[in-house]
């Protein structure tokens, strides 16, 4: 992206935006200094006296903690963090937001309104990496994905202007940022969001602590949990030897969530330990089956996890951890402790409504999640879509996803481990995406 996309100063968010160099870079030991002349350039170019400040180079302590995660060589990365503020209408209907926001500062935010927006439930997540992925939610199968809550956004394209997208305004961009994938067409800096109150919902969590329950689990929520009413909407959390079933039923209650569970079959699987919740506020939903399995009292639920900083993760290893006005939405309440990290392995794949996984096949994904050690901390984070919804924006799953399965795993500094965990995720993409198979749309050949 070309640097003169800067020199124009009008923009608003340039008081906000943090700039990584990552130049010349492929190893940390060979990095290249940034040239003075590029520094003076990018400092001209933003706005505020601490604008030296929001400038990280490889010649800074904190340039591998800074770019962490965007290990992008000869680029510039755009840090938008720190854009996280929230106008909300008078109406409480919308809210124009800085796209830099996390999921969990965004909702503390709107909590102050009586209001929230249909989102994913981590609260580290940025806005605007979900929207761009289409927006997995726990509410999706009733309300659809996130980006289908989405009125409009600004956004800064390649050659430096400033643009609305919206329906009646660039509509082919407003439909491409909106599910055709992050970091593509623009820099987006602002979005207005649709906003809405949840109705108070029931949850379930269901825990097997055996290995030998997993293959009859996980079949039988590949087999149902698509296929219940459109307000529940449901994950099954595959572990190296132990399952665990967490849903949402939107405004449902505790007896018409307690009818799903004892209809699903699963309390006949093994020894599991369930717990059928009613009455959960939106705030207590999001938290429940990671801090709680209980529906509580609104006064009682912790939703400090929620008031996440800009930048809310531990320091990585031994590097200076980088820090730029780490302050939270709420000073009412604690902040968020930081989220561990490490480093992380990851793919995901979609299981198709006319090309569902046999038997064969998931006992074969079971037995390679069993084959890793427990150091990997394996997890294999399955959802169960089959939306309801309609929208239009360039997610390209919506008409066919039944179901979606990730598979997550930590590195290792060693090598030789570090190598074997590579493998094997190489090997579950030659042995998966051929199985699970692609999709076509407007000519386009996608996979995930």
């Amino acid at each position: 992206m070309s640097l003169n996309m800067f020199e124009r100063r009008r923009w608003d968010f340039l008081t906000a935006m943090l700039l990584l160099f990552v130049s010349l870079c492929p190893l940390l030991t060979t990095c290249k200094p940034v040239p003075e002349s590029l520094r003076k350039c990018a400092t001209k170019a933003l706005r505020g006296e601490d604008a030296r400040q929001r400038i990280v180079t490889v010649q800074d302590d904190t340039y591998t903690d800074a770019r962490l995660g965007e290990m992008i060589h000869d680029t510039l990365v755009i840090d938008l963090a720190h854009l996280n503020y929230v106008h909300v209408s008078d109406d409480h209907k919308t809210a124009k937001v800085g796209a830099g926001i996390r999921l969990g500062a965004l909702y503390t935010a709107l909590t102050g309104y009586d209001t929230t927006w249909v989102g994913g439930i981590c609260p580290t997540v940025g806005l605007t990496g979900l929207l761009g992925a289409g927006g997995f939610n726990m509410q999706m199968r009733a309300l659809g994905v996130s980006s289908d809550h989405v009125l409009s956004a600004q956004v800064v394209t390649a050659d430096g202007e400033t643009l609305l997208a919206s329906p009646s305004s660039n509509p082919e961009l407003f439909w491409a940022i909106r599910g055709g994938g992050g970091g593509t067409y623009g820099v987006i800096t602002e979005l207005e969001l649709s906003l809405r109150e949840l109705p108070r919902s029931a949850m379930v969590s269901i825990s097997w602590n055996d290995t030998e329950s997993r293959f009859a689990t996980t079949k039988r929520f590949l087999e149902w949990a698509p296929r219940q009413p459109k307000e529940f909407t449901s994950q099954i959390n595959v572990f190296k030897s132990t399952v665990q079933v967490v849903g949402w039923y939107l405004g449902g209650t505790r007896q018409d969530l307690q009818a799903l569970v004892d209809d699903s079959g699963f309390l006949q699987i093994g020894q599991p330990e369930s717990h059928v919740e009613g009455d959960c506020s939106t705030d207590n939903s999001r938290i429940f089956g990671v801090l709680t399995n209980d529906c509580l009292p609104d006064d009682e639920v912790d939703v400090s996890i929620l008031n996440v900083i800009p930048e809310p993760f531990s320091q990585y290893e031994n590097f200076t951890q980088f820090a730029f006005e780490e302050n939270p939405v709420s000073t009412t309440i604690p902040t968020a402790e930081p989220w561990d990290r490490f480093r992380r392995l990851n793919k995901s794949f979609f299981v198709q409504k006319d090309n569902l996984v046999s038997d064969d096949t998931l006992r074969e994904v079971l037995d390679r999640i069993a084959q890793l050690d427990e150091a990997s901390e394996i997890w294999g984070e399955w959802h169960a879509w089959n939306l309801s919804a309609t929208g239009d924006n360039a997610f390209a799953w919506r008409e066919q996803a039944y179901a979606h399965l990730q598979f997550q795993a930590h590195g290792s500094d060693d090598p030789t481990t570090q190598a074997g965990y590579e493998k094997w995720f190489a090997d579950l993409e030659s042995y998966l995406r051929p199985t699970v198979g692609y999709v076509v749309v407007n000519c386009s050949l996608l996979f995930w």
